[in-house]
């Protein structure tokens, strides 16, 4: 049973649902890229719940395994589903990858804990039945934009570190995880903006005494060295860029190599929050997904698809 809901907790629902309305009616305006197929609404967990379903995209006519991007939703841990971006990963798919977009549930629905563990169960079905689908299981990319940019940090991060197996009751996946994409990311949540108004609704009462919310300090989580590379982008305009600047830092002291793009301040068109999946055709968001791409290919062995 869903526990009930605090005060803040339902300020935040009351938001989302105004970023749902604007979210339906930015979709309305949009189309899907040309020439994709698409299976939709694929259980991962089979228990009836639409948040433990998944869809899939690639090229027509595919007759070849492609790499693989795994893409996880954001939404600030309490809102959000897969298809608000549906039309971002087709673009992603028309640049010759299969990609999964993946559904969890958010918060109050399930604490941290639970996204984390649904999120686990999503990769260990892709890790067992990916080879049903036009992919290659040995070039494989996560992306994820805001809360799904911490999601994918965390989930590839767990697969090294058996704390974090202990802790939040999952296994290693054993996916090649070649490199991530992580866009406007939430990765700041033990002080500041994170602590002030997310760390509640994701971990629910007395959050400060529990040591899943504890271990999530940048500064003193372990086996960060060991991330695969890492493309960040964000913008001046962004209310979170100084999650991106943050773990940019880290990840140059821990020597993960990395890129982080910041778009400079302009106003036609502003680029804000997560601009990039929000509004895939512009020629800002083009860029950076070609930048992502282009990083991803470096960073796999991708030559034989190009």
């Amino acid at each position: 049973m869903t526990e009930k809901r605090t005060l803040k907790e339902k300020l935040i629902a009351r938001h989302w649902v105004n970023c749902e309305k604007q979210d339906l009616a930015r979709l309305a305006l949009q189309s899907p890229a040309p020439g994709i197929a698409t299976l939709c609404d694929i259980p991962y967990i089979d228990d009836g719940r639409k948040e433990h379903l998944l869809d899939i995209y690639y090229p027509d006519g595919t007759e070849k395994p492609l790499p693989v991007i795994i893409n996880i939703h954001g939404g600030g841990f309490t809102y959000g589903y897969k298809e608000l971006n549906k039309y971002y990963d087709m673009f992603l798919a028309s640049h010759g990858f299969t990609v999964f977009n993946l559904d969890y549930r958010v918060a109050p629905e399930t604490r941290f804990p639970g996204q984390v563990q649904d999120l686990s169960a999503a990769l260990h079905w892709v890790a067992e039945h990916g080879g049903d689908y036009p992919c290659d299981m040995n070039n494989v990319f996560l992306v994820g934009e805001s809360a799904g940019g911490m999601h994918v940090m965390f989930i590839t991060l767990i697969e090294h570190n058996p704390r974090l197996q202990e802790l939040y009751g999952v296994k290693p996946v054993g996916l090649t995880i070649r490199a991530l994409g992580l866009m406007s990311g939430g990765f700041v949540f033990t002080r500041g903006l994170g602590k002030a108004v997310m760390a509640g609704p994701m971990f629910g009462k007395g959050y400060r005494r529990m040591e899943t919310y504890k271990i999530l300090d940048l500064d003193t989580m372990q086996y960060i060295e060991k991330l695969p590379p890492c493309y960040l982008v964000t913008s001046e305009q962004d209310f979170v860029t100084n999650h991106s600047r943050r773990f940019a830092e880290i990840l140059q002291q821990k020597g993960v190599e990395h890129v982080l793009h910041v778009w400079p301040k302009q106003k036609d068109p502003p680029l804000g929050h997560v601009f990039s999946l929000l509004y895939p055709t512009w020629d800002e968001s083009r860029q950076t997904t070609g930048e992502m791409v282009e990083f991803f290919r470096r960073k796999g062995i991708l030559e034989k698809y190009l």
